[in-house]
């Protein structure tokens, strides 16, 4: 029997007590991620920043970070000029930009890039910044395949420069938070998670709009297709480039990456044993290759299982990550979570109901129950406990803000390249699984994706 089976009442309610005024009081006892990263004692010299690709993803970024001090932009590269034009009118003073990345890679006066370009030019352009003593910020997912992974590893550790991987949960307050909770026992052995990301929208299934001046004036095809397989101009797989496998790994590396990186933080683990999945292209078919929908299970040989499941074809609002314990459940919504006591409670009247009403009296008096045959002495009911970080910035410019800080005081990244190849490692056997049919499993002595059967 388990601490949570015996704990008493009076000991319970004491702890939950103290629980909801901790988690009242987090917000004002943890300073905010501006009061912990704008310590005096960083360096005075500002890190000069490279962005390497300014679409939708990287203008946020870009947008971060200019807001974060001790960081100056002075260059952006980009394949359509539009977003470089958007990139001038949004940082001042004014910055360069060029079509072509390696010139702000070789940038003697920059000291860190920013790598926000479909993901098949992830590998490549990080080695080449790391190599030319770069520090790196990869959005996620790091790797387009998972054979990638080790090579990002090798690169960073190599380099002896900062590499964080993008994907921003490890950085929000109520991630920290609800880590330290599920550390401390009180959920007891969490055995099943669930996470969600749903959408309803064209945009939300990346039909994102074309730009009415794209062409191949203000397009450079040649350059974005790169290390991808050659084909015909096409602006579609330009702007809309997470519908197609050349460029993208769909669902699973782009939005279950986010809660796979959020569960081996919390839940400390970093590999998966084995992964079986299910999807397919159901509502929005126009020309993409992708799901639309796809459900992952995914099993931890910590002793739990992972259900991820996303779709284009529903917004109705769900937790993100919902953790069942023996003793506990989070539900966890990215700003704040509710932690709920749930104790077993034995009721045996259901099991008795065919015993004669003697043997039923005997049983109920040798165990203590109450009328209902539930024990006297069960577990305390508690209601549910909130926690919300009030003073939270933006997690994208949290996130940005630990990298950068990392880089001026010499210490680690929330999310380095060994956390991030394990994340997106997932979201490869999701798809390797949704391809063949069969499960997947990861083989920890070889290094290598297994497929069954």
């Amino acid at each position: 029997m388990s601490r949570h089976d015996s704990i008493g009442r009076r000991q319970f309610l004491e702890e939950t007590t103290l629980l909801a005024a901790v988690a009242s009081g987090l917000g004002a006892a943890r300073p905010a991620a501006a009061q912990i990263n704008n310590s005096a004692s960083l360096s005075v010299k500002p890190v000069r920043l490279g962005f390497i690709g300014v679409g939708i993803r990287g203008t946020l970024l870009m947008e971060a970070a200019k807001g974060i001090a001790g960081a100056e932009i002075v260059a952006a590269a980009d394949c359509y000029k539009g977003h470089l034009d958007r990139a001038k009118e949004l940082i001042s003073p004014s910055i360069q930009t060029t079509g072509d990345y390696r010139q702000v890679v070789t940038r003697p006066d920059i000291d860190a890039v920013v790598i926000a370009t479909p993901d098949h030019w992830h590998l490549q352009m990080t080695r080449e910044a790391l190599a030319a003593g770069k520090h790196v910020y990869i959005e996620k997912p790091m790797t387009h395949s998972w054979e990638e992974g080790e090579a990002f590893i090798e690169a960073a550790e190599k380099s002896g420069k900062v590499l964080q991987v993008g994907s921003q949960y490890p950085s929000m307050g109520c991630t920290r938070e609800a880590a330290e909770l599920i550390k401390s026992g009180r959920l007891g052995q969490v055995t099943l998670i669930e996470g969600r990301i749903h959408r309803n929208t064209a945009t939300g299934a990346w039909y994102y709009p074309i730009p009415p001046d794209a062409s191949p004036e203000t397009v450079d095809w040649k350059s974005f297709l790169g290390p991808a397989p050659a084909r015909e101009f096409d602006l579609r797989r330009f702007f809309q480039w997470r519908l197609f496998w050349d460029y993208s790994g769909g669902l699973p590396t782009d939005l279950f990456v986010h809660l796979i990186t959020a569960v081996h933080y919390m839940m400390g683990v970093q590999e998966p044993e084995s992964v079986v999945s299910l999807g397919g292209i159901y509502h929005w078919k126009e020309y993409r290759e992708v799901p639309d929908q796809m459900t992952a299970l995914v099993r931890y040989p910590e002793g739990f299982v992972l259900q991820l499941t996303s779709t284009a074809n529903n917004g109705h609002p769900a937790p993100l990550l919902k953790f069942y314990g023996t003793a506990g459940t989070i539900e966890f919504n990215g700003d704040s979570f509710t932690y709920f006591y749930e104790p077993r409670g034995e009721s045996f009247g259901y099991s008795t109901h065919s015993w004669p009403e003697a043997t039923i009296a005997e049983f109920k008096r040798r165990m203590r129950l109450n009328d209902r045959l539930q024990p006297i002495d069960g577990p305390a009911v508690a209601p549910p406990v909130e926690y919300r970080a009030p003073n939270d910035e933006d997690s994208t410019r949290a996130h940005m803000r630990n990298w950068i800080d990392a880089i001026r005081t010499g210490g680690k990244p929330v999310e380095d390249a060994r956390a991030g190849h394990h994340a997106a490692l997932v979201g490869h056997m999701c798809n390797l699984s949704y391809k063949s049919g069969k499960p997947v499993t990861w083989n920890k002595k070889t290094r290598k994706v297994e497929t069954q059967g």
